[in-house]
């Protein structure tokens, strides 16, 4: 037997999940204008914003979907949710040290992949959740 979460934390962590998600996306298409017109104050946040936000986003996410697919036991939600985590990730690690240039695209369609798992998930959980049934 497992157990099943408040269906307002879960989608209270779906809400967080998808502002942080959106704000990778906005950052990822704001971020060249900010440092071609402030190149250290661009250099600065470039260097700082990605860990951050993988440390916020990552770990809330994580707990979100799991969180959902106990009250849904929909898997294709968490494999989304996965594949946009692993995307934003290794976009904001691995290409964007190696490769500057397309760590901006990874990004992006990772936190879009991201963003439309909790979206799901927060309707799945909703659907599921004992008051609506």
């Amino acid at each position: 037997m497992h157990k099943t979460y408040s269906n307002n934390e879960t989608k209270k962590l779906d809400g967080i999940s998808i502002w942080l998600s959106s704000l990778c996306f906005l950052h990822c298409l704001t971020l060249p204008l900010i440092t071609i017109s402030i190149p250290l104050f661009g250099k600065y946040m470039e260097s700082h914003f990605h860990s951050l936000m993988l440390f916020i986003v990552i770990p809330i996410s994580i707990v979100a979907l799991t969180r959902g697919y106990k009250n849904h036991n929909n898997i294709i939600i968490v494999i989304l949710g996965l594949f946009g985590g692993m995307l934003v990730t290794f976009g904001a690690t691995y290409i964007h040290y190696k490769s500057n240039s397309s760590d901006a695209l990874i990004t992006i369609s990772g936190s879009i992949f991201l963003a439309i798992a909790h979206f799901f998930n927060n309707r799945s959980s909703h659907l599921h959740s004992e008051p609506c049934k």
